[in-house]
């Protein structure tokens, strides 16, 4: 969301400073409305139109189509940090989480603003008595800032005789609000601000189509009468009332810029390079700033695979004296060895028979390696391990997800590609499963993070078939597969 949010403000941006220097403050208003309203869906538009181009990875593609699998309690009993007297840490400020907090508070604030404003105009309609003239609403109050336009109503000061001429005029003013439908931009365009409200050229946009309002009513008033009598009237008024973003007061706060505009009315020049100018500009945007996908010059996914225990640490061991450190390494490296033929980078934590990082102590071993994945700049981790002992649902490849992790929703994707990736070469369980304790290097990777217990190394099937090496290899290129369905087809063409 971030990205469309910074492209659409781009978007809007370029579009507005051409507006500001080409077209502002000239009398083609109605086309100059056009504009705006047109930069507006531009701006959310066009992020969305896929052409070709350039695209980076940014750990999903935003498209993936995958089936989610569901979350169930596993009872896998690995030490990687969950043993007994192993200090886990607090869980990192996830920053992104803020983020979307206050945006959203930040919205509902404004959001209660324009309801209020909505609130206000409603109890005019309760408040004062009303009559139809034709097919416009027209109420006669006594509140400050009369006479606005809201829709098809006009709300109307009591003291304003409409039969003299000043109120002729304002009357006329307002009644060109009403049949230009004006008040429908502002309330499209407010939701958006909502929205958007990081955007600033919104708020830009939402006050020159105001000013662009009173330009169209004062030109339709003042053709055929006298446009100097009539800015002498507006001067004459007073700014002193109760005006909102909503409506349309006669009293308009852009006094300056209307009393001008009335005095070019009658030197109008067509303007017509300005106004044509857009088209080649429009299209110019739609190619730099349209969601697009470059076949060519994409970013790897780069993907850490630890191959669990090493060293001293042999992980579980079978009866008949295959360790699990052993497989594991044995399928990192194949996935190593393969990676290049699905445009995959791969890290190993280790590709050696030693704890990974070279330390001889365990918790060392365990920081570098849930903290490898943001030294290497790595989009996602997986953790290789097998299951050992006897009880149900033991035997076969099960893929393990923790919701410490700030990236879970990622990661039970990541997870959910990967069984759909092995379940064609062995039984994996249909269900991802969450241990009851703490997997340090789930909870403390940077990225979204998996491990697959790859069989049970004490049970002889399972123990069979990952033993032997052309197993390893589809196992490894079922994990790659699995990265791709998770990433989108765009991330390895």
């Amino acid at each position: 969301m971030i990205e469309m949010i910074l492209r659409s403000a781009a978007i809007s941006g370029v579009l507005f400073v051409y507006y500001w220097l080409f077209l502002r403050n000239r009398v083609f208003h109605r086309w100059n409305r056009g504009f705006l309203l047109g930069t507006v869906l531009l701006a959310l538009v066009m992020p969305l139109v896929p052409l070709p181009g350039f695209f980076a990875w940014a750990g999903e593609a935003p498209g993936w189509p995958g089936v989610l699998h569901a979350v169930a309690p596993g009872n896998w009993g690995d030490d990687a940090g969950m043993r007994a007297g192993f200090v886990v840490p607090a869980a990192g400020i996830d920053w992104s989480a803020c983020f979307a907090r206050a945006y959203w508070v930040v919205a509902g604030l404004l959001g209660f603003v324009f309801l209020r404003e909505l609130g206000y105009v409603f109890r005019l309609y309760k408040r004062y008595p009303c009559e139809r003239r034709g097919d416009v609403l027209f109420l006669l109050t006594q509140e400050p800032g009369t006479p606005f336009s809201f829709l098809k109503t006009i709300f109307w000061h009591a003291d304003i005789d409409v039969e003299s001429d000043t109120g002729r005029q304002m009357l006329r003013h307002e009644l060109v609000h009403v049949r230009q439908r004006h008040s429908l931009d502002l309330l499209l365009l407010r939701p958006l601000m909502i929205v958007f409200w990081v955007n600033p050229f919104l708020y830009f946009i939402y006050r020159e189509l105001r000013t662009l309002h009173e330009f169209e009513a004062d030109r339709c008033v003042v053709d055929g009468g006298d446009g100097l009598a009539y800015a002498e009237l507006l001067v004459r008024q007073t700014l002193e009332s109760r005006q909102t973003g909503l409506f349309h007061s006669f009293f308009s706060s852009s006094i300056k810029r209307r009393i001008s505009m009335i005095t070019q009315f009658s030197f109008s020049k067509s303007g017509r390079l300005s106004r044509w100018m857009v088209a080649p500009l429009a299209v110019l945007l739609l190619c730099a700033f349209s969601g697009r996908v470059h076949r060519e010059r994409v970013k790897p996914i780069t993907v850490v695979i630890d191959a669990g225990h090493g060293g001293w640490d042999d992980g579980a061991v079978a009866s008949n004296g295959l360790k699990e450190k052993n497989i594991n390494l044995s399928i990192a490296r194949k996935v190593k060895q393969l990676a290049s033929e699905y445009g995959v980078d791969v890290v190993l934590t280790r590709d050696k028979d030693e704890l990974s990082g070279g330390s001889k102590d365990k918790r060392a071993s365990l920081h570098y390696r849930a903290d490898l994945s943001a030294a290497r700049k790595a989009d996602l981790f997986i953790s290789l391990h097998t299951d050992a002992g006897s009880g149900p649902e033991t035997d076969g490849f099960h893929i393990y997800v923790s919701k410490e992790n700030r990236y879970f929703q990622q990661s039970e994707r990541l997870g959910s590609a990967l069984v759909e990736a092995l379940k064609p070469s062995y039984k994996v369980g249909n269900e991802l499963r969450e241990t009851q304790e703490h997997v340090w290097v789930l909870r403390a990777a940077t990225v979204p993070a998996v491990t697959i217990l790859c069989g049970n190394i004490d049970n002889e099937r399972d123990r069979a078939f990952i033993s032997a090496i052309t197993n390893q290899e589809k196992i490894a290129r079922d994990i790659l597969q699995g990265v791709i369905s998770y990433s989108g087809p765009a991330a390895h063409q």
